[in-house]
């Protein structure tokens, strides 16, 4: 299989983007393939970076320091918002299309949208990401108190519009255990009670949950 055009221009904006690194004592970029996942980490003696993305042109690319999104250093950056946007205009419509159908036509037409902007979207953005760092190059030294406060006020203010969304749309949720014997592990959302009722009814291996209504307050549990 050869390997996919993308992949080979982000490695290489990534090894232009982040070079200066070395300076503070990283190892040069690793590459590990986990799943439909590549990953390139470096590291060093405070922190460990890792950037990743899917094997798909239209899937976000991802950058993360000991676990914290690099993105959440400036969470109103516009560049970061304008690669977001670019993404959806470039991909979405084939992509869902390609879920829907499972036609490896619209494949192709990522890929062909690809090669009209991809790049330089993907160049850009990873460019902006290493000069986010230098902005905030303490955090390479295991300084982290900034992003772990951003990242903090992020998730609250995401779980907050996901709770307004699962009340207006009185959403089920269907909570269960599926690698763990001790805890809930594994969930799955529904705008009913009977296409719940229908999901585990199929899942026969799924022996233990609980079921929540749209204020996540449990219905019953098994």
């Amino acid at each position: 299989m050869t390997t996919p055009s993308f992949y080979i221009d982000i490695k290489q904006s990534i090894e232009e983007h982040f070079s200066f690194l070395e300076a503070f004592g990283f190892t040069t970029f690793e590459e590990k393939q986990l799943a439909y996942e590549f990953h390139f980490e470096a590291k060093n003696d405070a922190v460990l970076i890792d950037i990743w993305f899917e094997a798909t042109a239209s899937t976000p690319i991802w950058m993360t320091i000991n676990g914290y999104y690099v993105d959440h250093l400036e969470p109103e950056n516009l560049k970061l918002k304008a690669y977001q946007v670019a993404l959806k205009e470039n991909y979405n419509k084939s992509f869902e299309q390609y879920l829907e159908t499972n036609q490896t036509v619209f494949l192709n037409q990522i890929a062909e949208q690809y090669a009209v902007n991809g790049k330089e979207i993907n160049n850009s953005y990873l460019k902006e990401l290493s000069e986010i760092i230098k902005r905030n190059i303490t955090i390479l030294n295991g300084n982290l108190e900034v992003l772990k406060s951003n990242t903090e006020v992020i998730q609250k203010d995401f779980e907050v519009e996901k709770a307004k969304e699962r009340i207006k749309n009185r959403t089920y949720t269907l909570e269960y255990q599926c690698f763990s014997a001790d805890e809930y592990d594994a969930y799955e959302e529904f705008t009913s009670l009977e296409a719940l009722e229908k999901y585990l009814a199929e899942r026969k291996e799924i022996e233990k949950y609980r079921v929540l209504d749209c204020y996540m307050h449990e219905i019953y549990s098994k």
